[in-house]
């Protein structure tokens, strides 16, 4: 069967161009050749319409069912999936992508829905099979699973007839019956080179064959262990043999990726902690605590552009997000080192600028102040910056008298006692937070001390006493 030409307007000119010969009574081969049209397009009307339902990461799964289904087909069988990058299909340029899918799910007469062990928690494929049933309880459903058993298939979509998109006989009945539907004679002693190049592409593919949760649990017990031990500098090596086992390198629980990425940032591990937290925004894209992980992560690196574009998305998806203590934080570090690297006065200013706002915005963001006191310092602005001081430490005694005190609270009191002179009780109070528990680890330690020599440089201290600090935060 010759392949049908899907291009509905096209065909519609051609009609009407001749119709438009027809009514100067031409040749009677133009009236064979309107109605060889009108066959065509009543043809094209009647085409059994597929919509494939996938998630992004498994598009290769629901392209290789397109092929396969216009090879089966010759092309009567339309096909349609939003990860379809011909010019044809997939997503209507400057079209709202919500409309192009609920336009395509009401025409189609079956959804093939690509089940996984990761897809199958995703609640995007729900949505389109609910929309497809929802608007029509006669359209068929039909569950494709993959890299798990059918037993393993639960869910709102298990009450459908589900096959394995593995098995090639199972692959060949649901071929068999979809032509049965288009109302076409299946000719399967022709499927055999296109159903081999379906199987290639399946393993391919190699979707993750055991990440599911009872998986994903045992390796986040296996990284918790190695953290409870101490063995830190074992992590990297298992989390390459974790992802090995999971047959994947994309995104599998959002718990452990948010958890390593945590562990490498506090082991200086930057690479890697950018790895996990970005597979973690994959599954989370939206969340504000893993957008403040990239974005110091960036700074730690030195990648102040890629940190400043980072922001400015938070910024515009979230416009409170700068009266957010850890937001502002960033915002005023990236300002500052920005300073530090190029002299210009304006990013200092700007660093002020964030921290007081957020300090204005809730006075026990202490962190915010004290920052925004060193600052002030460093601008020569000492008079402000020691009336802050004052300030903000009658807020940091308060909240020491609450039940549980972090040791960046002591730090704090630490600094703060030091840009109003008072050497003896700067120390104290770091001593103090380096016997709380959760002590400091190493980097934390650094940044303290980092803090303490900006302090002795910009409020022109007496240097005798920086040794004392060294001493005790090294």
């Amino acid at each position: 069967m010759k392949q049908i030409n899907t291009n509905t307007r096209s065909l519609q000119m051609e009609i009407f161009i001749i119709y438009y010969y027809l009514s100067f009574d031409f040749a009677n081969c133009y009236q064979v050749v309107f109605q060889n049209l009108l066959k065509v397009y009543e043809v094209m009307l009647q085409m059994l319409k597929v919509f494939i339902s996938h998630s992004h990461d498994e598009k290769d799964l629901a392209l290789a069912w397109q092929t396969l289904l216009d090879h089966v087909s010759q092309g009567a069988i339309e096909v349609w999936l939003s990860s379809d990058t011909k010019p044809s299909g997939g997503m209507k340029i400057g079209a709202e992508w919500r409309d192009s899918i609920y336009e395509k799910l009401s025409a189609a007469d079956y959804v093939i829905a690509i089940i996984s062990p990761r897809s199958i928690e995703r609640p995007w494929i729900l949505w389109e099979c609910g929309v497809a049933s929802g608007t029509n309880k006669e359209r068929g459903l039909i569950p494709v699973v993959y890299s798990m058993p059918l037993s393993d298939f639960e869910g709102p979509l298990s009450s459908y007839q589900a096959y394995s998109g593995e098995e090639k006989d199972r692959i060949i009945e649901i071929c068999e019956r979809l032509l049965v539907e288009a109302k076409l004679t299946p000719k399967k002693q022709y499927w055999e080179p296109i159903l081999d190049t379906y199987i290639g592409s399946v393993r391919l593919h190699r979707p993750p064959r055991n990440a599911g949760p009872t998986a994903v649990s045992i390796w986040m017990r296996r990284v918790e262990s190695h953290l409870n031990s101490g063995r830190i500098s074992e992590l990297p090596s298992l989390v390459d043999s974790m992802y090995s086992s999971l047959g994947t390198d994309s995104a599998v629980d959002v718990q452990i990726h948010e958890l390593l990425s945590q562990v490498f940032l506090e082991t200086k591990n930057y690479g890697m902690a950018f790895n996990e937290v970005m597979k973690a925004l994959e599954i989370l894209p939206d969340d504000l605590g893993l957008l403040h992980r990239k974005v110091l992560i960036l700074l730690e690196q030195g990648e102040h552009g890629q940190a400043k574009e980072n922001l400015d998305f938070i910024y515009r998806d979230f416009p409170d997000a700068r009266f957010l203590p850890e937001i502002a934080g960033l915002e005023g570090r990236l300002h500052r080192e920005l300073f530090e690297t190029t002299g210009r006065k304006e990013e200092l200013e700007t660093a002020i600028s964030a921290y007081e706002v957020a300090y204005q915005k809730d006075s026990y963001s202490y962190y915010c102040g004290v920052n925004a006191v060193t600052l002030k310092l460093l601008a020569g602005r000492l008079e402000e910056a020691r009336d802050l001081a004052a300030n903000v430490l009658k807020v940091c005694h308060d909240l020491l008298t609450h039940d549980k005190v972090s040791f960046w609270l002591d730090f704090t009191v630490g600094e703060l006692f030091l840009v109003l002179g008072k050497y003896e009780n700067a120390l104290e109070s770091y001593g103090i937070g380096l016997q709380r528990n959760p002590s400091p680890r190493e980097r934390q330690k650094e940044s303290a001390l980092k803090g303490v020599r900006r302090i002795f440089t910009s409020a022109e201290l007496d240097t005798k006493y920086l040794s004392s600090f060294e001493g005790i935060l090294k």
